[in-house]
């Protein structure tokens, strides 16, 4: 284990894995708005990243180390699948243009606030090693 390996680092490195999956998911949906028969594609990682986290009211939380946590949060893999929406358009596609554009908004600002949570766990530990 090196001074760079953390469960946030960790964490946080695997929700920026999972953000880009959905990111490119999004895109492959915009692009495909007029192609008949698309059924809409989604990414889901939120929950097994949270079943990562230690629950405060299990009374065996306290018991799991750092690493078990670690190695439990790099298992963790973003899932995507394909969704049939109840929204389906007379040509089969049920990609919701203006959903897509939300979801797509919402998880380019999850995705920079992500960046600077990691950002910032490495300015605190350069000034840890540096003292400025």
């Amino acid at each position: 284990m090196s001074i760079l390996d953390s469960v946030s680092t960790e964490l946080i490195g695997k929700d920026l894995d999972g953000l880009w999956a959905r990111q490119q998911a999004i895109s492959d949906n915009l692009a495909n708005f007029e192609t008949p028969g698309y059924q809409t594609k989604s990414v889901s990682f939120e929950n097994a990243l949270k079943a990562c986290l230690p629950d405060p009211a299990e009374p065996d939380a306290a018991q799991v180390t750092d690493g078990q946590r670690m190695e439990a949060v790099r298992s963790v893999e973003p899932q995507t699948t394909q969704t049939k929406e109840q929204k389906e358009r007379a040509d089969g596609n049920s990609v919701d243009l203006e959903q897509q554009e939300i979801e797509m908004a919402r998880t380019a600002l999850n995705y920079s606030y992500s960046l600077q949570a990691m950002s910032d766990t490495f300015s605190r530990l350069r000034t840890a090693i540096t003292g400025k």
